[in-house]
């Protein structure tokens, strides 16, 4: 536990989902510095925040004043419940998803600077329908994060914005709010899958084309399941592996995970195109956290990242729960870079781990 002071007062705040000996603290300089500007420039009590990492920012400026959140990341959302509840504070203001029309005009806004480019596109139209012309939007991340078109993209779908100092190694973004869309976004995007074209909604990865160890997995899917087996996607993504499985075994039962909104969005998109007489459910969470489900199959392709912490801890944590959601004799089929090492992983949890195939970037393990 760490305590972050904040203009009007401070907070316990953690990392979440928890790991053991965390190395992170839940904020930083950003967030600092956003909420420095709305104590001192803000244009009224309602403020939204928009992708919120930790709970900081809307925990802290729910001392100022009513508030409203919005993001893409169920861990997100999750971090916020669970620091609020650490509190002891009172649930106020909403947690938004993405296309949600707001529930009140909110005189400002504080942002952080996703990593995605197209989900900060994706939000800037957003926000040039959602707020009242003149409404005050700021915009702050780290300098070693920052994408050079920020100010560019902020012309273009708000017709301002600027630059402003940099304060502790993060740089504050200003713009005021057209009241009106003027530009938009070329999203979601599509991208060539081997059942056809694939949607991607914004910051989903791969948005240009269909990744090579998603192509490289697909080459090493099951050639036989049994009638009626449970499989799940995990991470799924646009859910082109899944999907994939599905038309192959159109008898199997698929459930698509993701903690992303947007990501999920788009595996029901395909899904509803190219399978819509399936039986598929879609599971937005902390992986296969609350899915009462239990598998025959978990394919899984795993991010070694999560946001801009690089690190193999979100695989560790998705191989725990997939040992615990499997049926006797089932199966995880997982894809990782091959120096990432992952065998080393599995071993320590499965009796069973055999490459099922490699190249020199990719290798595909199966897991029982």
């Amino acid at each position: 536990m760490t305590t972050f002071e904040h203009p009007w007062g401070e907070l316990t705040l953690q990392r979440w989902p928890r790991r053991r000996n965390e190395p992170l603290q839940a904020w930083d300089s950003a967030d600092h510095y956003l909420l420095k500007i709305l104590k001192e420039r803000h244009a009224g009590p309602v403020t939204l925040v928009v992708n919120d990492q930790q709970g900081a920012l809307a925990l802290a400026a729910a001392q100022h004043g009513p508030v409203v959140s919005c993001g893409d990341s169920f861990l997100a959302s999750r971090a916020l419940t669970h620091n609020r509840l650490l509190n002891g504070l009172p649930e106020q203001g909403a947690t938004l998803w993405p296309f949600d029309l707001l529930p009140q005009v909110p005189d400002q806004v504080i942002m952080r600077v996703p990593k995605s480019l197209a989900l900060l596109e994706w939000q800037l139209q957003w926000l040039s329908e959602q707020l009242a012309g003149g409404t005050p939007v700021w915009l702050a991340g780290m300098d070693k994060h920052l994408p050079r078109q920020l100010v560019p993209l902020m012309e273009q779908y708000l017709g301002n914005g600027r630059a402003e100092l940099g304060w502790k190694k993060a740089r504050l973004f200003s713009a005021t709010a057209p009241g009106e869309r003027l530009v938009v976004a070329p999203y979601p995007t599509e991208v060539e899958g081997p059942m056809g074209p694939l949607t991607v909604h914004a910051g989903v990865f791969a948005q240009q084309q269909l990744d090579i160890g998603a192509r490289f997995f697909l080459a090493h899917l099951p050639g036989s399941l049994s009638a009626g087996a449970k499989v799940a996607d995990l991470g799924c993504g646009n859910g082109v592996i899944g999907l994939a499985l599905l038309q192959a075994h159109p008898d199997s039962h698929l459930v698509f995970c993701d903690e992303s909104w947007l990501a999920l969005q788009s595996a029901r998109d395909n899904v509803a195109r190219y399978c819509p007489e399936s039986t598929s459910e879609f599971h937005l969470g902390d992986g296969l956290a609350g899915c009462d489900e239990r598998f025959d199959l978990i394919l899984l392709n795993p991010p070694f990242h999560e946001g801009h912490v690089v690190g193999d801890h979100v695989a560790r944590r998705l191989f725990r729960q997939a040992k615990q959601a499997l049926n006797a004799g089932g199966e995880l089929r997982v894809i990782g870079n091959r120096h990432l090492g992952y065998h080393k992983l599995l071993g320590k949890l499965f009796t069973k781990v055999e490459v099922l195939g490699s190249n020199q970037k990719f290798v595909v393990w199966g897991c029982s």
